[in-house]
């Protein structure tokens, strides 16, 4: 090995050894920790007092009165004041995902994670309290992102938005069925009573995403798209909270439910669950 070649290995190896002592030195601890804060930061309604994002403060107090309806809570989407319920749907899914999976080595954050799914799980209880219809977006996106500003100073429309019989919307009510079914999951442990109100929602929801079927691009589209129109159809949401409602329940129904609609959906080729 020549010289130059002997100096390139040697190169090579002492920039593998920075980066690798680079990558040592991220406190990935401190990423989950933060991660898991930012919800807090998202937080729509009246807040705890366990808030430790203190510099936040209650918003949006009256969400769904102008139609008789409780629609305080949840969380605010990306850096707007919108309440999107379709990708909040799926952030709480994967949240509570996390916690079955990880919730033994979370320390500290396991209960700031339960509270987070708590916040959403809660707003989505009162989304769906209604039967027959499912409320899919609170706030006028168009208005709201032509007006940046803090929630607690908007003074842009809440409009609430909802799908019904008449006007379905598959993917983001069994979006809501999933999370309401992973979450079951997480408070079985230490709230059964809880768990099994989130369950029954869980059940119901589902339900009425399957026999309504349709997609909310169609029933809400010029409201919710080109935010968070869904292009790859509601197939792939219907089995993916027909899943969770599997692992929730172990139920014979939602698992032939599974093997019947997954060959449906491998024939349109609809496999991206969520959009």
């Amino acid at each position: 090995m020549s010289l130059i070649e002997r100096l390139s290995v040697l190169g090579v190896a002492a920039l593998a050894m920075g980066l690798a002592a680079r990558v040592a030195a991220h406190d990935y601890g401190d990423a989950l920790t933060k991660s898991i804060l930012f919800y807090e930061g998202q937080r729509s309604g009246k807040l705890p007092p366990t808030q430790r994002m203190t510099w936040r403060k209650d918003s949006a107090l009256h969400d769904g009165f102008q139609i008789g309806v409780d629609l305080v809570g949840g969380y605010y989407d990306a850096g707007d004041n919108v309440k999107f319920n379709f990708p909040m749907a799926f952030s709480i899914t994967m949240l509570a995902w996390s916690v079955l999976v990880f919730g033994q080595s979370m320390g500290s954050d396991l209960q700031h994670a339960l509270e987070a799914i708590q916040w959403g799980t809660d707003y989505f209880l009162k989304a769906t309290s209604i039967p027959g219809f499912v409320f899919a977006q609170v706030g006028d996106a168009y208005g709201d992102h032509n007006c940046w500003e803090r929630p607690e100073d908007m003074d842009t429309p809440r409009t609430p938005y909802a799908v019904s019989k008449q006007f379905p919307g598959s993917e983001v009510s069994a979006e809501i069925a999933a999370a309401l079914s992973a979450s079951s999951m997480v408070f079985r442990p230490t709230n059964r009573a809880y768990s099994a109100k989130l369950l029954k929602r869980a059940r119901m929801v589902f339900e009425f995403a399957d026999k309504y079927r349709g997609s909310y691009n169609d029933s809400l589209g010029p409201w919710v798209c080109s935010f968070y129109c869904d292009y790859s159809g509601y197939q792939d949401e219907l089995l993916w909270g027909a899943t969770w409602l599997l692992r929730a329940t172990k139920a014979p129904y939602y698992w032939n439910y599974v093997l019947v609609n997954y060959q449906n959906l491998e024939k349109s080729s609809s496999f991206g669950e969520f959009g």
